[in-house]
């Protein structure tokens, strides 16, 4: 199949054959596919993972090829990359690129209860039965966590650790920053910053 639309032209001929490509390639155009979208608003989940509205960057086209945007899909859900109740939270924002990636059933039931469903209709591979993956094509990010060759690097304003900070196995001794600041470690562990 070439890249031409999905519409059986003159020069096609009327046969089978063409009638059979025109069929084909007019259900193949009726799936949904994984895009390219852009997050267009953000909806925390108290705790666990979210949604967000997505926009589709990818237009959709006429035969004569003029543009017709997709309209946004609301209430997509986002990944996070977790295990059990451990997790890295990077939660998305608007503007955010990012694909989705698009469920073969009627996905709403099991989004709604988060438990095992039967499909909310009989749709299929449709846009609205969704989950946003991010990350794509993005600005370089401004503060990050980097893993490279053996080292991680911690770039932001204040890093804040809720429980003990294991610096180093068994170090213990006082330390002085660049800012001022005395650190006391004993046994590797961070006892007091001030």
């Amino acid at each position: 199949m070439s890249d031409s639309p999905s519409f059986v032209g003159i020069t096609q001929g009327n046969t089978d054959a063409s009638a059979i490509d025109a069929a084909v390639r007019r259900n193949l155009s009726d799936l949904g596919t994984n895009v390219l979208v852009q997050v267009s608003a953000v909806h925390p989940g108290n705790g666990i993972v979210g949604t967000v509205d997505v926009t589709p960057m990818v237009h959709q086209q006429t035969s004569d090829g003029t543009a017709v945007p997709h309209g946004t899909i609301y209430g997509v859900p986002y990944l996070r990359i977790q295990g059990g109740a451990c997790a890295v939270i990077v939660d998305p924002v608007a503007g955010d690129i990012g694909y989705i990636i698009i469920s073969g059933r009627d996905q709403s039931n099991v989004v709604a209860t988060r438990a095992p469903a039967l499909p909310g209709s009989f749709r299929q591979h449709s846009m609205a039965d969704c989950v946003y993956v991010g990350g794509f094509l993005n600005e370089a990010p401004t503060y990050y966590l980097q893993v490279t060759g053996g080292a991680v690097n911690l770039v932001a304003p204040m890093a804040q650790a809720s429980e003990n900070l294991q610096v180093a196995n068994g170090a213990t001794g006082t330390f002085t920053t660049n800012t001022g600041l005395t650190i006391t470690v004993r046994s590797g562990i961070i006892t007091n910053i001030g």
